[in-house]
């Protein structure tokens, strides 16, 4: 039954999607507005219907630990395509995304990802993945909010696989803040391999941040590592 209801559910996500971004494009790219794109296009227009279509409910905990005045950069585990909009309409913040440079150009995603403004990175080419990683240190410092997948690609046993470096290489450089986010149950509701979404619940768990001055004798890899550690205890506290 599930199967035969998505064939009726699956156009009308994709075409809220396609609304959606086009909307997105329109407010950033005519009226000029990316701030208010970046907030009300995914987290309050696109996300939240596109869930409710999909029978996915999202609940996040934690909220209390965002501080509004200290740009910073979230990362978080990446189990499944759902965890994308589980987080934007989770965490009341305009997020810059680092996205990988193949998304470029898929018609709407890529379109919308480029009209506003979103780093792309060329994860084959170690100094243009570099020159995205500046670019995102400097938008940080600049007050911006950056949402990062620190695993790179979606896990597909659910465990949180190790967090790359890059991420963590802008906030050693920066001494900019690190928020653990734990996603939890998007696997679940979006299974690997699997085109099916299934009926659940979506947990998103936003950590305290802290900021890699705090522990300066951690090199690059120990902070990914600590930074992880904290994501999967947080992970482990909702099963």
């Amino acid at each position: 039954m599930r199967a035969i209801a998505l064939v009726f559910i699956y156009p009308l996500v994709f075409l809220w999607m396609t609304i959606s971004g086009l909307t997105g494009m329109f407010t950033s790219i005519v009226l000029r507005q990316p701030d208010f794109t970046l907030r009300f296009v995914p987290g309050v227009m696109w996300a939240p219907f596109t869930m409710w279509l999909l029978g996915i409910k999202v609940k996040v905990i934690g909220l209390e630990n965002i501080d509004e005045s200290r740009p910073s950069i979230f990362v978080a585990n990446h189990g499944s395509l759902l965890d994308i909009p589980a987080c934007v309409m989770s965490i009341p913040l305009k997020l810059n995304f680092i996205a990988k440079k193949e998304l470029k150009p898929v018609p709407v995603v890529g379109w919308y990802i480029s009209a506003t403004n979103q780093i792309f990175i060329d994860r084959k080419n170690k100094s243009k993945a570099m020159k995205s990683m500046k670019e995102a240190a400097s938008r940080i410092k600049k007050g911006k909010n950056v949402m990062s997948y620190a695993e790179g690609s979606r896990s597909k046993d659910g465990s949180v696989k190790m967090f790359r470096r890059g991420s963590f290489i802008i906030a050693k450089e920066g001494d900019v803040a690190i928020t653990p986010v734990a996603v939890h149950g998007a696997n679940g509701c979006l299974p690997p391999g699997s085109f099916y979404t299934k009926r659940g619940t979506i947990t998103i768990s936003i950590g305290e941040s802290f900021k890699p001055s705090e522990f300066p004798e951690l090199s690059v890899e120990q902070l990914a590592e600590a930074a992880r550690q904290r994501v999967i205890k947080m992970h482990d506290a909702l099963n």
